[in-house]
């Protein structure tokens, strides 16, 4: 069983390898008293005390599953909620409790006001994770404000963690942080008004040993929050001795006002226990992603090799030109074929045009059919950009209904990147996007729509709501896109849809639960984008990790080999946005060379478990493995060689120690045993200024194959 319950008492939630316990006692005040390995005598953990009162503050020395504000509490509280007299603390008087299967409730009412919280918990036994989220009721008639509802919070004993999240900003997303939380607190936030681009919605806590975060061993405790909006984590060396972790919703400029009746449901959390490491957590996570998140659609299946027209048309685009540019993406054997920003009526710069979501008849005076017909006639399927978020000042929109946007009415309106933001918590704001991108999907074949945003949000005031309820602006606006986007969906369940925002800035488990991949950075430098790959691949799978070649790396203007650029690429969903106008046929040929053997590894590469075997952020090359069905692709990257030392020595891993696998190196036919590849490894010579090798491994079931063959020996054999 996936819960268990003893005596009233201890709550255990099981999965195949953990075990996350909780217990409620006399002081109804349900406290995490462990969570690790799998222990499945669940009576060991009855009559135990718990710590002993500082000063006689008992909660506070507590690892409680929902600390309220006040109360005798100094820690963090991931609740706090104000009832209509004034009163500001939240006093459990009855704890109940419901499980059934794979499913655990406790529900928390107050000991005078009609006011309760149900704490739930779903195991996910296979997967090895617990989704904790919780539920507000107001029961009684009078109001009740809520100013922090967290949606989970944890605890882990004793002291010397370190914690791991990202810092960064437009460009150069997911730049991983560890640190030491050894006193105080560490607040992990955006309130950008969707996730941004410096730091992530998850938590990552390893026991700190005075070393770095470790890839293949180590006690890690971690989570990731299902929401796209504003979030906070807070990772607190509490004073009582132990670690102390809270995440959900900001809240920074948050209140919710629960009137007679009403509840409020808090994003999830996905957490697990590993003691394998970030490489054991990531493989976890990334086939729980598949299993449960992902859009079922798609999940199992890769994505197609995309051609995006920005690098090559710009704003200036128009039907002649996008079907000459889209030959030229089917011969390099691209399979979706996108046309990005400037299709949309006035769209000739960023200063117009946004909200107008139908076709510009002066640059396509038939409609999109035309371009649709010839892209399938080429064997590609079609797809758009749009920004549906977002408002122009010059767009007929605008001018009909200049109340749809966020604003002060005694204040000039902010300008972010030329456009407003639409204020999505207006039911006929999110029905006016509905029906024209309904209209736009239903009239057209499109298969793909990249989904944008592209400046933060600001002056949250609005929504026809009175002013003292604008701080709930922040949560409505998330919940106005979720309605949008899963009513597309709903509508249109065969298309492609890629979460965009500026690039990475909405790359969180709340957005993979409606959208197909993501767009983790518009940096497309190859050597930035191996940084972006690599810490992004902790939570996130690969297959959700468009990377595209381009010509332009933007960041950096680096003169890197298009070897290097394209293996980078491969890493994960191949897209490509060279100009191809202004590309030679000998480039095309080449590129075209690489489509080729990316469909080859293709399934792999999305849908295999990825092994980080080297990085360049402490080492001198950068070396990824993908293990599927039968095959295994090793990237290898070098920036700059060093001390004339080309070769390097590589043991792979997650390799069938028996099994055989054939492979050429250096225009060399070999086939090893898997147990020769992870333990002996394989030289690389690798030389000069960014150098790469793609590996390509095919497990063979001749088991003949290489016998009596010494170390260094080519294989001939067909």
């Amino acid at each position: 069983m996936a819960v268990k319950i003893y005596e009233n008492e201890i709550y255990a939630l099981q999965t195949r390898n953990t075990s996350y316990i909780i217990r409620v006692g006399e002081n109804r005040i349900p406290e995490n008293v462990y969570w690790g390995k799998r222990i499945d005598r669940i009576a060991d953990f009855a009559g135990e005390a718990s710590p002993a009162p500082v000063n006689m503050q008992a909660p506070h020395c507590l690892k409680e599953e929902c600390a309220s504000f006040g109360g005798m509490r100094f820690k963090e509280a991931s609740l706090k909620v104000v009832f209509s007299d004034g009163v500001r603390d939240f006093r459990i008087g009855r704890v109940s409790a419901k499980a059934e299967g794979d499913y655990l409730e406790l529900v928390l009412e107050d000991a005078y006001y009609p006011f309760r919280v149900r704490l739930c918990y779903q195991v996910f036994e296979e997967e090895d994770v617990i989704k904790k989220w919780r539920t507000a009721e107001n029961t009684g008639g009078d109001p009740v404000v809520l100013e922090r509802f967290f949606s989970a919070q944890f605890g882990l004993p004793g002291t010397g963690y370190e914690s791991l999240n990202y810092n960064g900003r437009w460009g150069m997303e997911f730049q991983a942080v560890s640190e030491k939380i050894t006193s105080g607190k560490k607040v992990y936030e955006s309130v950008h008004g969707l996730t941004a681009h410096g730091n992530n919605p998850v938590f990552i806590i390893q026991r700190g040993m005075g070393e770095d975060f470790r890839e293949n061993q180590g006690e890690v405790w971690f989570g990731s929050l299902e929401y796209s909006g504003n979030f906070k984590t807070i990772v607190e060396a509490a004073d009582a001795g132990f670690l102390n972790i809270v995440t959900g919703i900001n809240d920074t400029d948050f209140a919710w006002t629960l009137k007679g009746g009403e509840r409020l449901e808090a994003p999830a959390v996905y957490a697990g226990y590993t003691d394998g490491g970030l490489e054991a957590m990531s493989h976890r996570m990334h086939r729980f992603c598949r299993r449960q998140l992902m859009p079922a659609a798609l999940a199992d299946k890769p994505l197609p090799v995309l051609y995006n027209s920005w690098y090559s048309t710009a704003f200036a685009v128009t039907c002649e030109e996008q079907i000459a540019l889209a030959q030229k993406a089917a011969q390099l054997g691209v399979e979706l074929f996108v046309v990005d920003d400037g299709w949309f009526a006035g769209r000739e710069n960023d200063r117009a045009g946004l909200g107008d979501w139908y076709v510009d008849r002066k640059k396509f005076p038939d409609g999109l059919k035309p371009l649709t017909e010839a892209v399938r006639g080429l064997g590609m399927r079609f797809g758009l950009w749009i920004e549906p978020e977002m408002v122009n000042p010059v767009s007929r929109l605008y001018r009909l209904h200049p109340d749809w946007i966020y604003r002060y009415q005694s204040r000039e309106v902010l300008m972010g990147r030329n456009q407003y933001i639409l204020d999505m918590s207006r039911q006929e704001v999110r029905e006016y996007l509905a029906e024209c991108l309904d209209t736009l999907l239903s009239e057209n074949d499109i298969s793909y729509i990249k989904w944008d945003m592209n400046r933060y949000a600001s002056e949250m005031a609005g929504g026809g709501l009175p002013a003292e309820e604008w701080k709930s602006l922040w949560h409505r606006h998330s919940l106005g896109v979720v309605w949008l986007i899963k009513t597309l969906r709903e509508k249109h369940p065969a298309v492609e849809f890629e979460a965009c925002a500026a690039g990475g800035g909405r790359v969180d488990y709340g957005a993979m639960r409606w959208f197909d991949e993501y767009w983790p950075s518009d940096n497309t430098d190859p050597l930035d984008r191996l940084f972006i790959q690599e810490n992004y691949s902790h939570l996130y799978p690969v297959k959700y990790m468009r990377a595209w070649l381009t010509d332009d790396f933007g960041m950096d203007a680096r003169k890197i080999p298009l070897s290097f650029a394209m293996h980078a690429a491969m890493c994960g969903s191949l897209g490509i946005g060279t100009d191809l106008n202004r590309t030679s046929e000998e480039k095309r040929e080449e590129i075209k060379g690489y489509v080729e053997t990316y469909k080859r590894i293709r399934n792999t590469v999305q849908l295999g478990e990825l092994y980080r075997l080297r990085s360049l952020k402490n080492g001198d090359i950068q070396c990824v493995q993908y293990v599927g069905k039968g095959q295994s692709a090793v990237f290898v990257f070098l920036d700059h060689e060093r001390f004339g030392n080309p070769l390097q020595r590589i043991a792979l891993r997650g390799l069938k120690e028996e099994a055989l696998y054939r492979f050429v190196l250096e225009d060399r036919e070999f086939v090893k045993s898997g147990a020769y590849l992870m333990h002996a490894g394989l030289e690389i010579r690798l030389c000069g200024d960014y150098d790469s090798r793609l590996l390509l491994l095919e497990e063979t079931g001749d088991t003949t194959a290489g016998k009596g063959m010494e170390e260094g020996y080519a294989y001939t054999g067909k």
